[in-house]
C-alpha cells in the first residue's frame, strides 16, 4: 500500500462502478470517492462548464486528502477536459475510456456500438479515438436521459425502459462509453444480443500501473467514508455502501 490515498471523481454514482472494479482488483489500497450528484450529469454540459465543476471537485479532494493519484471515473469529463487537468495538478491522472480496442480485438469486421452520453460524444477526443479505430464499423449513439435515469433509479434499475435509449439495428458488440451505463450492462447485453465492453477494468489496471501497484492480495481495505454534493447524500451513500 503506498502513502496517500487514491481520489476517485465522478459526476454522480456511475463511478462507483469503476472504484469496485478497482478494489476487487486491488483491494488493499486507500481510497476516496466524490459523487458530484448535486450537478449530475454532466453528460448536458458545455466542455467549459465539464471542466469548472471537475477541477472543483479534484481541488476539494486535494485540500482534504493527501492524495497519490486522482482518477476521473467519468467518460465525459475525461473526454472533456482530462489534459488539461494534467496540467494543473501535481499527481497523477487517470481517465476512463470506451473499450473499443478490446470490442474491436474480438469481433474484427464486426459492427460495433458505442454508447456515449451527448457531451463525450461531441468532444474530439472521443472523434479520435473512434476515428483510430481499425477493422470495425463503429456506430455511436448518445442516448440523451439514460445516465439520469441510472441516477435517479439505482436502487429500481429494472424500472429503466432501455427501447427508449438503445438504437435499433443488429451490432455485433458494444461499447459503453459512461460509467453509469455499466449499472445496466446484462440488461444491454441483452437487449442488443451482443457482448458488451466497457472501460473499467481497463482503467483499474493502468491506474495501478501508473501507480506501480503490484500487490493483488486481500488486504483488508481502509474504511473511507465517500463525499457526495447534492441533498441525496444518505441515499447516494446507501448506493455506494451497498457496492464497496
Amino acid at each position: 500500500m503506498g502513502e496517500g490515498y487514491i481520489g476517485f471523481f465522478d459526476s454522480g454514482v456511475g463511478g462507483i462502478s469503476l472504484l469496485t472494479e478497482f478494489c476487487r482488483r486491488y483491494p488493499g489500497e486507500r481510497t476516496v470517492y466524490l459523487g458530484d450528484n448535486a450537478n449530475a450529469p454532466y453528460g448536458g454540459r458545455g466542455e467549459e462548464e465539464i471542466y469548472r465543476l471537475t477541477r472543483a471537485a479534484l481541488c476539494r479532494l486535494a485540500e482534504r486528502f493527501p492524495l497519490r493519484a486522482a482518477v476521473i471515473a467519468c467518460n465525459t469529463a475525461t473526454a472533456a477536459c482530462i489534459e488539461a487537468l494534467r496540467a494543473e495538478f501535481p499527481f497523477p491522472i487517470v481517465g476512463v475510456e470506451p473499450a473499443l480496442a478490446p470490442a474491436a480485438a474480438v469481433v474484427p469486421g464486426g459492427r460495433v456500438l458505442l454508447l456515449c452520453t451527448p457531451a463525450a460524444l461531441a468532444c474530439a477526443r472521443i472523434g479520435a479515438l473512434v476515428q483510430n479505430t481499425r477493422g470495425v464499423s463503429v456506430v455511436c449513439h448518445a442516448p440523451a436521459g439514460l445516465a439520469a435515469d441510472v441516477e435517479k433509479n439505482i436502487f429500481r434499475l429494472s424500472r429503466i425502459d432501455l427501447s427508449r435509449h438503445l438504437p435499433q439495428g443488429s451490432f455485433d458488440a458494444a461499447v459503453l462509453g459512461c460509467t453509469h451505463y455499466v449499472f445496466l450492462r446484462r440488461r444491454i447485453s441483452s437487449a442488443l444480443r451482443c457482448p458488451v465492453f466497457d472501460g473499467n477494468l481497463g482503467t483499474a489496471d493502468h491506474l495501478a500501473a501508473v501507480l506501480n501497484i503490484c500487490s493483488k492480495n486481500p488486504q483488508k481495505r481502509a474504511k473511507i467514508a465517500p463525499i457526495f454534493t447534492g441533498e441525496a447524500k444518505k441515499k447516494n451513500k446507501s448506493v455506494f455502501f451497498r457496492y464497496i
